[in-house]
């Protein structure tokens, strides 16, 4: 009967739905959670720990972002390291919430990869003159377009057929451009489909896969700023002068402090614990 009984509860829990933030109805997946917790830092056994405790607390119709909360809550108790790498995303949420802020970040990124980078170029197309987000050389020359949200909602098909209708009209009169759209979320499948097609390189979270944006930062281990507990102030001046990552604010632990003062010491200690 004891077996029968947890049977049931596992079952129970198998069906049970999480709505997605685009309103969307999934089975809760345990593996999700037990894999990006794995990813981030956490032994099998703690990460087993968590997706237990996050199972005892979910109920039929629960949201992903609430089911994240609890994540983190359990994380935190276990490991700040790992709490803030598990922030990845939301971190990137942060960097708004203006689209500028995106922009410098992407242009820090492509250097790290070796590209050569100019923001906000004025192009002159067949017809009028666009201002581009980023111009990246490397071998080939690219037109970047970066399309930010500050909530985690997709990046669409009229985002694309936007960009898409200037860089016919850049292309046009300027041959060696190629296109490639930068997003902090995630891409529609329409979106992805048409790209394919029309030959517009995108990277999102979790796109191409194996080459999204987390790969790109996780593999270099470069954490945003904005992973660390800073405010909206701290953040713009952090960017302005020309801090990205973490890594940038441990090499250059004596430029924060004359930026900050006393504050700047905490932020040095805080970017350590995320990268060491």
């Amino acid at each position: 009967m004891q077996g029968e009984s947890l049977n049931l509860i596992c079952n129970e829990i198998t069906e049970m739905k999480v709505m997605k933030r685009d309103g969307r109805f999934e089975e809760f997946n345990r593996e999700k959670i037990i894999k990006s917790a794995k990813r981030a830092g956490l032994s099998d056994d703690k990460a087993q720990k968590i997706v237990e405790i996050v199972e005892k607390r979910i109920y039929d119709g629960i949201s992903t972002e609430e089911i994240l909360k609890i994540v983190l809550e359990e994380i935190e108790k276990l490991s700040k390291k790992v709490y803030m790498k598990y922030s990845l995303k939301s971190s990137l949420l942060r960097l708004g919430p203006e689209g500028y802020r995106f922009e410098k970040f992407v242009s820090a990124l492509l250097k790290e990869y070796g590209y050569r980078t100019r923001l906000n170029e004025l192009i002159r197309g067949k017809c009028v003159v666009h201002e581009i987000d980023i111009i990246a050389e490397k071998e080939k020359k690219f037109i970047v377009e970066c399309k930010f949200h500050n909530t985690p909602s997709y990046t669409g098909i009229k985002e694309i057929l936007y960009s898409y209708a200037r860089f016919l009209d850049i292309l046009e009169a300027n041959e060696f451009y190629e296109a490639w759209i930068f997003t902090n979320t995630k891409f529609s499948s329409e979106a992805i489909r048409f790209a394919e097609c029309r030959g517009i390189k995108l990277t999102g979270w979790r796109y191409p896969e194996g080459e999204g944006i987390e790969f790109l930062l996780e593999n270099k281990r470069l954490y945003p700023i904005t992973i660390l507990k800073l405010n909206n102030f701290e953040i713009e001046e952090l960017l302005k002068s020309g801090f990205a990552f973490c890594n940038d604010i441990i090499k250059n632990e004596e430029k924060i402090i004359e930026i900050f003062g006393r504050r700047g010491i905490e932020i040095a200690k805080e970017a350590e614990i995320v990268v060491k």
